[in-house]
Formats: structure tokens, sequence, C-alpha cells
């Protein structure tokens, strides 16, 4: 089986909202049609990347390539799928490198199964970068693409490439273009806004200024609209933010009180708790408003809805059994049954939408501790538990992948957001300025190649 050389492939990018985002002009060879990235995977050894600084073409672009470089490598690091070969060892395989000048026989002696040249160049203040990835071993360039943009979207650009990388090289959806929905008290006033960033952190920025209190976002599939609660008009509401429309309306104003929103899968519905009927029951409804339907009837209290993967599915809170405990019913509310056992008291619950991996994560408090962070399995019905003796970790929602989590965390004093591997691991703080909470991880952007 050989490794299969796809030709160099031309990009011309166009903007939206201000970001870098490119277009094919040809047909481009998707992972699907490809087996090469099998075969650098070597049998007990994990399979090393090299990504040496962009190349600067032109006399303007030095920061450019810096900044692509470095956020490309964050991005790829990020991942975990790829070891990254220290830059260190770079010298040994020469520099000023060129598509007709490499020696593949050095790289391959520092380890390197995937090498990544990349160039920047600045056009008419458009940023123009060419990347090519190749596999060493095989001597062989298996991806080229070529994207230009805003010089000013030179982190836009990076994470597209990052994830173009990814996908090529391995079939991995990335994340480096997803952004994270949060609540947080930052501006004061007794207030909480709704603030948007991206996956690592960086451009944070507020999506409501309405000087209320403004919780639990939940991400429309589409990424193209933000459900949350709002006290704006004195009592809990659910709204809707359109968010390239820039406008937004009431979905569901009383009676009673409203909490936790979901999105569900397909869209076209929202799951959320609701005090109406008197009692704290969950309700779906269209998100044209129409088609209020109540999902649970029991005295005690259910809230903190979550759709499956599929939208077949509903998991939630409830305290019918004594204490705050996880549960799930079909989507019309029959077939209910308990799936946490372990713990004193759990809640907000999360399901992975992984392709690979049947999961819930949740909040739970373990021996009368703070909470921590913990998976269910469905397969294996294990709980596995990700945080521990670091302050109450709360608040859990996946990755569109499924490999990755972001949560909440006091273990700093206030109340943060991280993020770690779904496994517990890489655990990163992104967020510093005031409280922030209930964070939501929105979905992966669609792809604009045809």
């Amino acid at each position: 089986m050989r490794v299969k050389l796809l030709s160099f492939v031309a990009v011309l990018g166009f903007v939206i909202g201000g970001a870098a985002m490119p277009r094919l002009l040809a047909q481009e060879p998707t992972p699907q049609d490809t087996d090469w990235y099998l075969q650098v995977a070597r049998p007990g050894r994990p399979v090393y990347m090299a990504l040496p600084t962009f190349a600067v073409r032109g006399s303007n672009a030095t920061e450019s390539a810096q900044v692509l470089s470095s956020v490309v490598w964050s991005d790829l690091e990020y991942a975990s799928i790829y070891r990254l070969v220290p830059q260190h060892l770079y010298k040994i395989a020469g520099e000023n490198i060129t598509p007709s000048n490499i020696d593949y026989y050095q790289w391959e002696s520092i380890g390197t199964d995937i090498l990544v040249v990349g160039t920047a160049e600045i056009q008419e203040n458009r940023l123009v970068s060419e990347v090519r990835l190749y596999a060493v071993q095989s001597q062989q360039m298996v991806f080229g693409k070529r994207y230009e943009g805003p010089a000013s979207g030179v982190r836009t650009m990076a994470h597209r490439i990052a994830d173009d990388i990814l996908l090529q090289a391995g079939n991995y959806r990335g994340v480096a273009r997803t952004r994270i929905a949060f609540s947080t008290d930052r501006r004061g006033e007794q207030s909480k806004e709704i603030y948007v960033m991206d996956y690592d952190g960086e451009n944070q920025r507020p999506l409501t200024a309405n000087r209320s209190l403004n919780l639990t976002p939940t991400w429309s599939p589409d990424g193209q609209a933000l459900g949350y609660i709002s006290y704006r008009n004195n009592s809990p509401d659910l709204y809707i933010a359109f968010i390239t429309e820039a406008r937004g309306e009431a979905l569901v104003a009383g009676p009673g009180m409203t909490f936790t929103p979901s999105w569900s899968p397909d869209g076209r519905r929202i799951a959320f708790t609701s005090t109406r009927d008197g009692n704290s029951e969950i309700y779906v409804i269209n998100t044209d408003g129409s088609g209020l339907r109540r999902l649970t009837n029991h005295p005690s209290i259910d809230t903190a809805p979550c759709w499956s993967p599929n939208g077949r599915e509903i998991a939630f809170t409830s305290d019918r059994s004594g204490a705050p405990q996880i549960y799930v019913m079909d989507g019309d509310g029959l077939n209910l049954r308990r799936i946490s056992y372990e713990g004193s008291y759990n809640d907000s619950p999360s399901w992975s939408r992984s392709r690979s991996f049947s999961e819930i994560a949740w909040a739970s408090r373990i021996e009368r501790g703070p909470f921590d962070i913990v998976v269910y399995n469905f397969e294996t019905q294990q709980v596995r538990q990700l945080t521990t003796g670091r302050g109450s970790n709360e608040s859990p929602t996946w990755a569109p992948n499924g490999l990755h989590i972001v949560f909440t965390s006091t273990r700093t004093g206030s109340s943060q957001i991280f993020t770690m591997n779904r496994d517990g691991s890489n655990q990163r703080r992104l967020t510093s300025e005031g409280n922030n909470t209930t964070p939501k991880w929105g979905p992966a952007p669609e792809s604009v190649d045809p």
C-alpha cells in the first residue's frame, strides 16, 4: 500500500465577520479518499510532527509568520493527537526549507514522521499563506493548500490551518475554530453578561450588555444563535440572540420562572426547566415559539435537561430519589431511568457528541467533598473521575469532537473556566477576570469548501 500524492490546491479566501475563511478552487481529496496517514504510525510509537517557523516572503510578513507558527503549534499541541518534535532539533535538518531542498533523511533522523512547511506573505494588505504536509519516510508531499484573508485575521487563518492539518493527517476533527460561551460578572454592577471566546481563551467579547443577570447559554447547532436565560424584565425568561444578525428576541416569557435551556441537535427545539405549573419540570418548545410540551410530571425538582447527540433522549437532574441524581428519558418523556448511583449529589449532565464514545459528563459531590467532574460510559456502565482535590469543579460541557471538556473550577479562589482532555489530562485555564460560570462549547463551523 503506497502513499498517495496529492496535488497542491489553490485557495481563495473570503471574509465572514472579519475572519479569513479559505475556499477551494479545485477538488481536494479528503482523508476518506487517502490512507497515507495510516502508514506513518509505527507500532508502539507515537507519531511525531515537525512544524518549523513559517518562512517569510516579502519584507513585511515577519510578524504574521511568527503568529501563524505560534498559533498553529499551540492548536496542534492542544489536540494531543501527535507529538511535536522539539524545535531546537530543527537546525539538524536544515533551515530555509523549500519544497525543493527538504532533506528527508535528516528530518527522519530527528524522529519526524510528518513535516509541515508553511510560508507567509503580505500582498496589498492581504495575508497569503501556503502550507504543505510531507510524509517523511516515503518522501512525498501528501497535502497542500493556499490560504488568503485580511492581514488582521492571522489568528483565524492559523486556526483554519491547524484544523486542516489535523483533518488531513489523521481524520481528526479539530476544535481550533470553535467558540465557548459563558456567563461572567466581570463588568460588575451586580450583573452577569454572556460572553463568547475562542476555544483557547483568546478574543473574549460580550454578547449581552443589559446590566442584568444573563445565565446558562446554549448554542444552536449551526453556531449562528445562542439561547440564554435573562432577568432583564425582573424574572428569568428564555431569550435567543441571533449572533450574525445582531438581534435577539424572547422565546419563553412566563408564567413562572425559566432556567437551563438546551438546544436540540436538529436545531428545531429547545428543552428547558420551568415552574409555570407550580413545580420545577422539564419542557420543550419549538424555536419558533410553537409546540410547548411538558415532559416530566413529578412533585420533586427536575432540571438541567441535555439532549443526546441523535436528539432521541434527554438527560436531566432530579431529586426524586431523595437527592439530585442524573436520569435519562426519551424525547417524549417516556422510558425514564436513573443512571447515576455514585456520589451524594449529581448535577448538570452534558452528553458527548463523539462518534466513538457514548458518554455523559456531570458534576458529582463525592464523600461530602466539593464537586468534581465525572464521566459515565454507557457501554461499560462505569464512571471515571476526571478532577480531584482542587476546588469545586462544575458545569462540564463537551467539545464537538467529544475529546475535550470545558468546565468551571474554584481552584484559584474564584470561579474560572478551564478545559481538559476527556481523560482529565491537559487541564488549562482560559479566564481570569471576574467570576466566570456555565461555559458551553459551541459547534465546529461548517466547512466552506465545496
